[in-house]
């Protein structure tokens, strides 16, 4: 098979890595195009770049419940060399397709044959090649502490994906993963070299969504766990899709809006100073699909609002719905120059300036009517 051919199948098989889950879409490598791709974060510059993004194998000899790769499945496999690796990335690089590379692996024989076959084709990058641009290293369960301390050393970013929010959870689609050492005691590891900052864009992780079971408030205070010990910069969520053929076929698929929902509630631990107990779980341990968690924990907690927007602490104002990051600088920033006299009708319900009476919100009324005729609350949540 040609390293084209090849290419087809391991671009493909990359897809299921979400580097860029919140990012713009993005292209994806094919033979026919000049480019690789994905998106990624960037970093710390909260920038997309297109990514070249790829699996140096797909030959894998475990058999997660859940995976197109497992070892159980048919199809076309294939695997690159270290030099192949240089040759696919580097042409698209220096045309300007990609900006910089996302690598994995399947456990190809054991583990650390498979992470020491893929190191030697990034190391072949940096030091042959002279390659000095962005490195996204996928590890894999059980990785060696020297295999992780080279990767570190090769990498802007490290990711090592949970798959699932608890031990028991992960049983379930991932048997041959040990969830204390294979997985989180890593964790522990790669979190020495970013605090020493050897690891410029910091440490990812990611969950496959429904495949396990799984509640939304288990993802996500698992996902609060792993931002405050072992310091993980990011978190995706990827919906479960069925694939013929494995244990899981037959399981429905996640709805995608449940995916956004977990997103926009880990952008509310990670950047707006929530915690898990404040989010709005509704009885069975889930966010309302219908609403943007801010929004809906916004509706459960009228007391909190409106906001002073000349006098509100910026972490006040980002509990605000429709307010971010950047609008409450914004907002800080001209109010230094000259106070605000008006709100926007989209943000009067929520903000106010001077003296002002608390509002009730007519959709408020209207969802606490339909509360009491279904007899279900809306959410539950902590007070402001």
């Amino acid at each position: 098979m040609d390293l084209d051919a090849r290419l087809d199948l391991l671009a493909d098989a990359a897809r299921y890595d979400l580097c860029a889950s919140l990012a713009p879409p993005g292209r994806r490598f094919t033979s026919r195009t000049a480019a690789g791709a994905a998106l990624d974060d960037g970093g710390t510059t909260r920038r997309a770049q297109p990514l070249f993004r790829v699996l140096t194998s797909s030959i894998c000899n475990w058999n997660c419940a859940y995976c197109p790769l497992r070892a159980a499945s048919d199809g076309p496999r294939a695997s690159l060399e270290p030099e192949e690796l240089a040759a696919a990335f580097l042409p698209r690089y220096h045309a300007g397709a990609v900006q910089g590379l996302f690598v994995a692996t399947a456990v190809h024989d054991d583990v650390g044959a498979a992470i020491g076959r893929m190191l030697d084709g990034v190391e072949t990058l940096r030091v042959k090649h002279a390659y000095d641009g962005y490195v996204h290293i996928k590890l894999l369960p059980g990785v060696s502490f020297s295999d992780l301390e080279r990767a570190a050393r090769l990498a802007d970013r490290l990711s090592l994906n949970l798959e699932a929010p608890s031990a028991e959870h992960l049983r379930r689609i991932s048997p041959e993963r040990q969830w204390h050492t294979d997985l989180i005691e890593r964790l522990r590891w790669a979190r020495e070299w970013q605090r020493t900052g050897g690891l410029p864009a910091g440490m990812a992780t990611q969950f496959v969504v429904g495949a396990a079971g799984e509640h939304d408030r288990d993802l996500l205070a698992t996902s609060a766990w792993l931002y405050r010990e072992p310091g993980l910069r990011r978190i995706y969520f990827g919906a479960f899709q069925p694939i013929p053929g494995t244990p899981l076929a037959e399981t429905p698929p996640t709805p995608l809006v449940r995916v956004r929902r977990l997103q926009q509630a880990d952008w509310m631990l990670r950047s707006y100073g929530f915690s898990p107990a404040e989010l709005p779980f509704d009885a069975t341990g889930n966010l309302p699909l219908h609403l943007d968690p801010k929004l809906a924990w916004a509706m459960v907690n009228p007391d909190c609002f409106p906001v002073e927007l000349n006098t509100a602490d910026p972490e006040q104002l980002l509990r605000v719905p429709g307010l971010g990051s950047l609008s409450v600088a914004r907002i800080v920033r001209l109010r230094q120059l000259h106070p605000f006299s008006q709100v926007a009708p989209p943000h009067q319900p929520w903000l106010a300036c001077g003296p002002r009476a608390r509002l009730c919100h007519p959709r408020w009324t209207l969802l606490r009517a339909n509360a009491r005729r279904t007899g279900a609350p809306l959410c539950t949540s902590a007070p402001c």
